[in-house]
């Protein structure tokens, strides 16, 4: 495998058209359904769409905005477990329905055989996006190198995330990334930063890729030059900040667009 060429993606509404972490949303919602009937509350007013709109109480949403995507996924976790009496197995085998399109597998495949190095940069855990991987065959493609929160089981049986920076730099958080810290409190992941440590060990005739869908798909961007590619996908987040000028007018990669990763394939001229 080539050591100049280097093709780094997103995961969530990237690799996959889902959110690994909210995917567990559904099982929320048949616990809920049940938790319910054991109380003889199946008839409450409490309509399927306000459920599915309130799966969690408020007091966990908003700790993304006030501290980071970890923190507010281990309140999640705790509350599944102690108020719905959900197991970490079922979690598990919630996510390992997640498929990834025929399409996306091929793009990958075609990637490594033109002899780029397939990396994962995301804000969501490794030990979903691992599984989710390793279910649709294609966990070898990226041996090892997915940069995420870690994943595991702490003592009581319930899954926990650590947040990234704590692995790789200090106890103290690290990031003051304008871009990351507009989204939440105490960002656990700034893909610039890892972006910029992968590029800086490639040559000056390198080939980059980088794909993304996200509002935090912009800063890693930052750090792309005149001949790198900056996949952008059609209708999310990213897409919509770069509509503004100014935004766009800082990427010097050449960006292009994407729906399906066929879209991909074709503009990197790889068919």
């Amino acid at each position: 495998m080539s050591n100049n060429k280097i093709a780094i993606f997103d995961f969530d509404a990237t690799i996959i058209n889902d959110n690994s972490d909210t995917y567990i949303n559904e099982l929320l919602l048949e616990k809920h359904h049940a938790h319910r009937e054991h109380q003889g509350r199946e008839h409450d007013q409490l309509s399927e769409v306000d459920l599915r709109r309130h799966i969690l109480p408020y007091s966990i949403e908003e700790l993304y905005a006030v501290y980071n995507w970890p923190t507010r996924m281990n309140a999640a976790f705790d509350h599944m477990s102690y108020e719905l009496n959900c197991q970490k197995d079922e979690i598990l085998d919630k996510i390992k329905q997640i498929k990834i399109k025929e399409s996306m597998k091929n793009l990958l495949r075609t990637l490594v055989a033109r002899g780029y190095s397939l990396h994962i940069v995301s804000d969501a855990n490794k030990l979903f996006i691992e599984i989710i991987l390793k279910e649709n065959e294609i966990l070898d493609l990226f041996e090892g190198r997915i940069k995420s929160n870690e994943a595991f089981v702490d003592k009581k049986g319930i899954l926990k995330i650590r947040p990234y920076y704590l692995d790789n730099k200090s106890d103290k958080l690290p990031y003051n990334c304008t871009y990351c810290c507009e989204d939440c409190g105490q960002p656990s992941l700034c893909k610039r930063d890892v972006v910029k440590k992968l590029l800086e060990c490639l040559p000056s005739d390198r080939h980059v890729i980088y794909a993304g869908d996200g509002r935090n798909d912009f800063c890693p961007g930052l750090e792309l030059e005149q001949n790198d590619y900056y996949f952008v996908r059609k209708g999310y987040n990213l897409d919509r900040y770069l509509e503004n000028r100014e935004n766009l007018a800082q990427i010097r990669a050449n960006v292009k667009y994407w729906n399906d990763a066929n879209d991909i394939l074709s503009q990197l001229n790889l068919n």
